[in-house]
């Protein structure tokens, strides 16, 4: 049969038209089940076994088409060409139909099997953060920043305020995990959805509301909404006189009901400080409230007005215990951050804590920062009094920070670390407590990570100091002091009146040869801080290394005369400087009278030795061997070595502890030892200062002419003139 032949007796025996009305009718069923597959929730991989069984039928149809006709007697057989008598079905016929029929009835078997076996398609999910919210404990909440429907600034502080206080407040609830303020306030006016927040802070319950202030009343809205479901579980609106009272009452009476909502346990003495007034002076709350935001910035000038809106507030209700118990923990702050002195803020502070307590007893932040007090003048009992304040307040952010601190500076990293992460589940997004990490990381060694947590800071506020202050840190601490400049610049900018950033700047630029930039943020320092320590070390340290050693030793022994705090190491560059003037003219009663003067505890039998002070320690010996007090220099530098090791750490001959060990070595004349030493160090990062504790150094003359010390010199010029190169060529130098 020819081709145009087999084509007519196609189209004869209604082949095309068999075809057609199966590719519509498949389409038709395809259709039809791709909406019924998705209505009753069968898998997507379904409509692929149906696809295939449409595709296998396809040419079991055209071979009924090219034999059968479907008449309206029934299915007869297509009549051969010209012949249309005895049409109907014979024996072999049926066989035909019934092998038809088996293969139709197999694929539709299969499409059911195998669609019958898959898991049923589950609904889509509500939100991409139903998982991370299953796993949140069901008693947290967050309570976001308060709407107004003013932008007069007072307006916004009162509403802050009242959010403030509200969180203060329900922080009494100890069954609750209430996420703390720094956190929420990244939430104002935002455009994201409850249950995305609710992830991102790790609560399961978010309060919102709103503020209107208007002459001699307020109305104050709220709504407690699960953030799992996006549902309200509750909602009021208090319309009341403006009064301190009608606020704290108000505050009371949401706190309460959030408690009752929850079913979180209420204990009558929890249920008594939630019904506390703080105090009857709306002046002196508001002045309170000022004090607080300025100390949460935390920059020099901040704390300085933190300071007076306290000292207002007190003024204004001399019994206001939170204001005190704010005046002493700003005064504890400004201390830490050298804006007084140590024993100046024992003088202005403690006072305020001891009557806060006096007045209030049981406020575990009151006990928290007593306990700081303590720990700063040697007082025993503070980590008892750390456990009485946790007990009080398990869920204050600020009694966990303290703790976290205390135990940093009582070199207890680790448990620091593991504090901050619980104060993080209630702040996550808190600048100070990132900042407490990652010192507690670079502690331990660990740069990467501690560098990691500063640089979130600069995530979370890009403009804070804090971020660039502690990736200055990291960077010095791991060696990588080229790029620790970059750091170090940038935190003086974002913090303009703290002289302690630029005098940091003259150590590492003088450290990594840049003379004249060194200069220049020693001019920078001294203009903020004329007659502090660190700014004046910095003066010495630039003077020693531009081999100008007759204004070195001048500020030097103009500072000492000063009795200057000991900021951050300055004594040890004062007291090196005058002890070398010694040992070059040979005259040693001036640098022993200072020294003794300076660190008495030294002179002890035995020396008490610490890391704020070995370095002195080895520079001491050297005075005492020279002034042929042999066995006194000789039992220092033992300690020396042997304390040294106590308290190393990678990163630590950058600060605190220097080249101490090295340089004992080398004084006790064990040359190989010191030598291997140096190399320990040199290998672990150890680069700032690295000139001025070497080849500046009198108690390395005795291995000066070493080819392996000159070798170690040599490493390291190689190792920051490799620095220099890739910052250079990195993002960063672009931005200096």
């Amino acid at each position: 049969m020819s081709a145009n032949n087999f084509i007519t007796e196609l189209r004869r025996r209604r082949v095309f038209r068999t075809a057609g009305l199966y590719i519509v009718g498949a389409w038709v069923v395809l259709q039809v089940a791709a909406l019924a597959f998705e209505s009753w929730a069968v898998p997507d991989n379904a409509m692929r076994f149906l696809w295939m069984a449409v595709i296998v039928l396809f040419p079991v149809s055209l071979a009924f088409g090219w034999r059968y006709d479907i008449t309206a007697a029934g299915i007869v057989r297509t009549p051969a060409d010209g012949d249309d008598t005895n049409l109907r079905l014979k024996r072999t016929d049926y066989g035909i139909l019934a092998a038809l029929a088996v293969v139709v009835a197999i694929s539709g078997y299969f499409v059911f099997v195998e669609v019958s076996e898959m898991p049923v398609a589950q609904p889509a999910r509500t939100s991409t953060y139903d998982d991370a919210l299953e796993s949140i404990d069901p008693l947290s909440i967050a309570v976001l920043p308060f709407a107004t429907r003013s932008n007069q600034d007072e307006t916004v502080f009162f509403a802050d305020g009242i959010h403030d206080d509200l969180l203060t407040t329900l922080a009494n609830v100890a069954s609750l995990k209430v996420i703390s303020r720094t956190s929420v306030l990244e939430y104002r006016n935002t455009t994201k959805k409850i249950p995305q927040i609710a992830a991102e802070l790790g609560a399961a319950n978010i309060l919102e509301g709103g503020i209107q202030a208007q002459g001699d009343n307020v109305r104050i809205n709220v709504q407690l909404i699960d953030a799992r479901t996006d549902e309200h579980i509750w909602a009021e609106t208090y319309d009341r006189r403006l009064s301190v009272e009608n606020l704290f009452a108000i505050q009371s009476e949401i706190v309460e009901t959030i408690a009752l909502q929850l079913a979180a346990t209420l204990t009558p003495e929890q249920r008594s400080r939630i019904n506390a007034q703080p105090t009857a002076s709306m002046e002196a709350y508001k002045a309170y409230m000022r004090g607080k935001n300025s100390r949460a910035t935390a920059s020099f000038q901040a704390l300085r007005e933190a300071e007076q809106q306290f000292r207002r507030a007190i003024e204004l209700d001399p019994d206001y215990v939170l204001a005190r118990i704010g005046l002493a923990d700003v005064i504890r702050q400004m201390a830490l951050s050298g804006a007084i002195t140590v024993e100046e803020a024992a003088g202005k502070g403690r006072e305020h804590i001891d009557y806060a307590l006096e007045l209030d007893p049981d406020s575990g932040y009151a006990q928290a920062v007593m306990a700081m007090y303590e720990d700063q003048v040697g007082e025993p009992g503070a980590e008892d009094r750390f456990k009485r304040a946790l007990l009080l307040n398990p869920n204050s952010v600020d009694v966990l920070q303290l703790f976290a601190i205390y135990l940093r500076k009582n070199g207890r990293h680790q448990q620091a670390i593991d504090v901050v992460l619980q104060a993080l589940e209630l702040d996550p997004l808190s600048v100070l407590l990132f900042h407490d990490l990652g010192r507690s990381y670079v502690a331990l060694g660990q740069f990467a990570k501690g560098r990691e947590a500063f640089l979130r800071i600069s995530q979370i506020n890009p403009d804070n100091p804090y971020a660039a202050h502690g990736a200055a840190m990291a960077t010095v601490m791991g060696g990588q002091i080229v790029e620790a400049g970059y750091w170090s610049d940038a935190a003086a900018a974002m913090d303009s009146q703290d002289y302690e950033n630029p005098s940091s700047s003259v150590f590492i630029y003088a450290s990594v040869g840049n003379l004249e930039m060194a200069a220049r943020k020693v001019d920078e320092a001294l203009e903020l801080g004329p007659d502090q320590p660190y700014p004046l070390a910095a003066q010495v340290f630039y003077y020693r290394m531009s081999d100008q050693q007759d204004k070195a030793l001048a500020v030097a022994r103009g500072a000492l005369a000063g009795q200057l705090d000991d900021r951050w190491g300055s004594d040890s560059t004062f007291l090196r400087t005058v002890r070398d003037e010694a040992l070059r003219i040979g005259d040693y009663g001036e640098a022993l009278a200072w020294y003794r003067q300076r660190v008495p505890e030294l002179f002890d039998d035995p020396a008490q030795i610490d890391a704020t002070n070995i370095e002195k320690a080895a520079d001491l010996a050297h005075l005492l061997q020279a002034a042929g007090q042999q066995e006194e220099a000789r039992r220092i530098l033992e300690d020396v070595v042997l304390r040294y090791d106590e308290m190393y750490s990678i990163g630590a001959a950058n600060w605190p502890l220097g080249s101490a060990k090295a340089q004992a070595l080398a004084l006790l004349g064990k040359p190989d030892e010191a030598v291997a030493e140096l190399s320990r160090i040199i290998k672990d990062g150890w680069r700032m200062s690295w000139r001025f504790d070497t080849e500046l150094n009198p108690s390395f003359d005795t291995i000066r002419d070493d080819p392996r010390f000159r070798s170690l010199i040599a490493e390291i010029e190689s190792d920051i003139e490799q620095q220099k190169k890739a910052f250079a060529e990195s993002g960063l130098s672009s931005h200096r």
